[in-house]
């Protein structure tokens, strides 16, 4: 899966826990003005910089995605599930990454990638105790190469495609426990909905109970068959933010997040099991909406190749990355995020499992790459 995806527990987790749950449930948050640090060009006519209104008012798009004056009021379970749909899509927005030609090993051949990304959410519903984000996301990657699998002798794909849809719905109840689901269905495959089995849901239930003001335990399972763990995963976390210096996820998944000069903050996440970023984030003082990052990612993503002759099969795709790059802040809420770096340990395989990787493989060798992406921050 992509990097994005490790935005999983960073746009979930950033908020504080909700209240204890022996108190009444809070009410419903009011939505204001945005927080945050100055867009980087200053907008001549910027809606989204306007008053929201209450919750009783119908939807502009994007609306709940907006911080509230105090964020408890919506509940950690509610940017949860949102945040799974983050993590799963990539956050709102579009993205084009270029890896370009590099040998392949123990071939007469180059490969080279060209890989686009396309995620957007809306709000469908928010009443009372209710709330539901629908998404939706394109992810293609064009290969340009001339390499063959060896052990099934089949030319490697020349594009792959990930187009799914989903839905977050949470509920938050009276003693202040929130539960919710998050449903998503498409095709991964280098035919997308050919057929039956290029097929793709998943599914993830989870519990937040309050302990605290500013902890939770979170409870729950997903599941997922295209990712490099293809069976249910338990969800099991104590989120602690002990300071507004200091965030922690301490479980399945795992996040921490630490602001540890007034200009630096480092985050890190794992989510099992073999996918890892980590970031530290240089946030300049003196120029407003502009901040830089270096950062590592493992990464991978699956697939199902139509013509496979195993239904239980899947088309791997592993990487890691050292990466610099640069953010500013437009207008609209947008975010462009230009960067670079090395790309390594790089290779590609078809099987059931990650056990299998010597199957069908495909090394590939290191080097540089580019990225831009223009993203919707809430």
């Amino acid at each position: 899966m992509p990097s994005v995806r490790a935005l999983l527990i960073v746009a979930t987790l950033a908020a504080p826990a909700i209240a204890q749950p022996d108190r009444p449930p809070p009410p419903p948050a009011v939505l204001g003005e945005p927080i945050g640090t100055p867009p980087f060009l200053d907008p001549l006519v910027d809606p989204l910089l306007r008053r929201l209104g209450p919750p009783t008012e119908p939807f502009r798009p994007f609306a709940p995605l907006g911080p509230p004056p105090a964020i408890a009021c919506e509940g950690i379970g509610t940017r949860f599930g949102m945040g799974l749909l983050a993590g799963r899509y990539g956050m709102p927005g579009y993205g084009i990454t270029w890896i370009p030609t590099q040998p392949v090993a123990g071939q007469p051949t180059n490969l080279s990638v060209l890989r686009q990304e396309l995620s957007l959410f809306a709000p469908i519903h928010r009443e009372g105790q209710d709330t539901a984000t629908v998404g939706l996301s394109i992810r293609n990657s064009m290969f340009f190469t001339d390499a063959v699998l060896p052990t099934s002798g089949r030319p490697f794909p020349d594009m792959l495609w990930d187009i799914e849809a989903g839905m977050a719905y949470s509920h938050l109840w009276d003693n202040g426990w929130t539960t919710g689901v998050v449903v998503s269905a498409g095709s991964a495959s280098d035919e997308p909905f050919a057929q039956s089995n290029v097929l793709v849901a998943s599914l993830a239930l989870y519990t937040a109970i309050p302990v605290g003001a500013q902890e939770a335990w979170i409870l729950g399972v997903g599941y997922s068959p295209n990712t490099d763990f293809p069976y249910p995963l338990p969800i099991v976390s104590y989120y602690w933010r002990p300071s507004d210096d200091v965030e922690l996820n301490i479980g399945v998944p795992f996040f921490a997040k630490w602001r540890f000069a007034p200009d630096l903050t480092a985050e890190i996440v794992w989510i099992p099991i073999r996918t890892v970023s980590a970031r530290v984030t240089w946030q300049a003082p003196e120029i407003q909406g502009f901040r830089a990052y270096g950062a590592f990612d493992w990464a991978n993503e699956v697939w199902f190749l139509a013509d496979r002759t195993d239904d239980s099969d899947r088309f791997y795709s592993f990487e890691k990355r050292l990466t610099a790059g640069m953010q500013f802040d437009l207008v609209y809420r947008l975010r462009l995020d230009l960067s670079a770096g090395y790309v390594f340990d790089r290779f590609y395989f078809q099987g059931k499992q990650y056990s299998d990787r010597n199957r069908d493989r495909v090394n590939v060798g290191s080097g540089i790459f580019g990225a831009i992406q223009l993203r919707l921050q809430f």
